[in-house]
Order: structure tokens, then sequence, then C-alpha cells
């Protein structure tokens, strides 16, 4: 079985991520739902579940954009990573993980812009098409276990540590194993030697969805920010259908903190903090 030595520097890009064993076939991508400052234990859990069950790399991803970018550097930098494990709950606003689905699924148009992403601004402008292509080819799985946003439940799949180490001891076997429908192997290096490439300068404003440049819609940029320390919970006591329809009410001044009846409860005291600077 073909495994090959990760070239010097690797990982070409920095990141909020752990480096495992090199020679595993095996990333893990927990999408971060949250600000730094407020990571949840249960995400920190699961980066960890991915390395203690011998990942090659594991660790966190925020947005569908310069986020993204930075990762696939990293995976073709190491042929030996054919899959990935996709975990977390999803990121209302900025949608990582629909993002990486879409890009696996659809790759991209001529504007480097991920086909059938809903994402704001799923453009990959920041690194050659090369780069892109090549992440395509190399991993041949993406297991999808990527919870709705807002998810809280520790015992489903995408939210459950034993599950993140089960699918990525399945990578590694060397006979096939059937782990929720995927079949799981060990192939091998993928046959093309290592890219290594570090992002030297990122775009400031990458070309955008129409929605997100049209006069008016900032506060629609405001409302996603705001509703990343909502909790999520989608449970219209505040009257509207969901936090994310609270947050852009909040960020237009139509609503306020106090509309929310879970913002006083102690666990959120933090995150209450944050909207409070925020919309200050």
């Amino acid at each position: 079985m073909l495994k090959v030595k990760p070239p010097d520097g690797y990982p070409p890009e920095a990141g909020r991520y752990v480096r495992g064993n090199d020679y595993s076939p095996v990333a893990v991508c927990t999408i971060l739902d949250t600000f730094d400052f407020a990571i949840p234990p249960e995400l920190n859990e699961l980066v960890m579940a991915g390395t203690d069950s011998g990942a090659a790399l594991s660790g966190m991803l925020q947005t569908e954009n310069i986020g993204l970018e930075k990762m696939i550097c990293n995976i073709v930098a190491n042929p030996n990573i054919r899959y990935m494990v996709l975990c977390g709950r999803e990121s209302s606003g900025h949608l990582p993980g629909e993002a990486l689905l879409a890009l696996k699924q659809n790759g991209i148009d001529e504007a480097k812009r991920i086909i059938g992403s809903k994402a704001l601004t799923p453009h990959l402008a920041n690194i050659p098409t090369e780069l892109i292509d090549r992440f395509n080819r190399q991993i041949v799985s993406i297991i999808n276990l990527l919870c709705k946003p807002g998810e809280r439940d520790i015992k489903v799949p995408g939210l459950n540590p034993k599950v993140i180490e089960d699918a990525v001891r399945g990578c590694y076997q060397e006979a096939p194993v059937v782990f929720m429908g995927y079949t799981l192997y060990d192939m091998g290096a993928y046959p093309e030697p290592a890219i290594y490439h570090k992002i030297v300068s990122k775009l400031v404003q990458p070309q955008s969805h129409p929605e997100a440049t049209q006069p008016g819609k900032s506060k629609m940029g405001l409302g996603l920010v705001l509703h990343k320390l909502l909790p999520q919970t989608d449970c219209q006591k505040c009257g509207k259908k969901t936090c994310l329809a609270f947050a852009i009410d909040l960020a237009k001044g139509k609503l306020h903190l106090e509309d929310c009846p879970y913002l006083d409860q102690p666990e959120f005291a933090e995150n209450r903090r944050a909207l409070a600077k925020l919309l200050e």
C-alpha cells in the first residue's frame, strides 16, 4: 500500500486544527458555528476524538471561503488523506458544511464560485483551480454527519465523539467495512505528488452573492453575526419563526435582547454580553 511522507512545512496553512498521524487516510472537519471566544466544549471534544482515533488532521471550519481554502491547501499537501469526516452543527448564513459538500459534488464555475451552494460568499478566489480540482480527485468520500443548525443533543451522530472515532477507524481498515452506509477502507495515498501551496495574499472582498451587495443589505450581515451568539432553538417565543429572523430584526433595531427569553439564562450570559457589545 502506497504511503508518502508529507513535504517539509506541512501543513502549509495555520488554523484551528490538531495534527495527528501523517499517514492516516482521513481528516475530520468540525463546523464551528460560533465565535472563537465562545467555542462550546462539545466541539472541542469532536476535534480531539478525531485526533485520538488516528486522523491525520482534525480541526474546525468556520467560513465558506477563506476557511475552506486553507483547509484545501492542507489536504492536498498530504496525499495520504482520502476521506473527510464532516461533523458538528451547520452554521446558518455561512453554511460552510453545505459549501464543502457542494464543492465535492459540483465543483466551481468560471468565477470560482462553488456551484449549487446557498452560502452568501462561497468563492475560492485565493487558490488556484488546480488545487480545487486536486482536492476533489484526492478525496473519494466525505462522510456526512453534519447536524442541523442549533442541534444540542450530543447523542446524535454528528455531535457524538464515539461515532466520530468509529468513522475515523473505519477509514484505515485494510478490508472494506460499512459505516452508516459508507464503504470505507485504506486505499493508500493519492498517486500524484503532494501540492504544497501557501496562500500569500487574500482578497479583502471576494465576489459576493448579489443579495450580499445590494443597497440596504448591511443589516443582514450584522444579523448573521448576531445569530451565531443566539441560542438557535427557533422556539418562536420572541414572535419570529426562527432565531435568524430574530437576529436580523435585532440588527435593524426592531427587537431587543430582552425579547429572547433564553438570553436571561446563566448559560447564555457570556453570549448576551457579546451581543450587547456588537449592538453598541
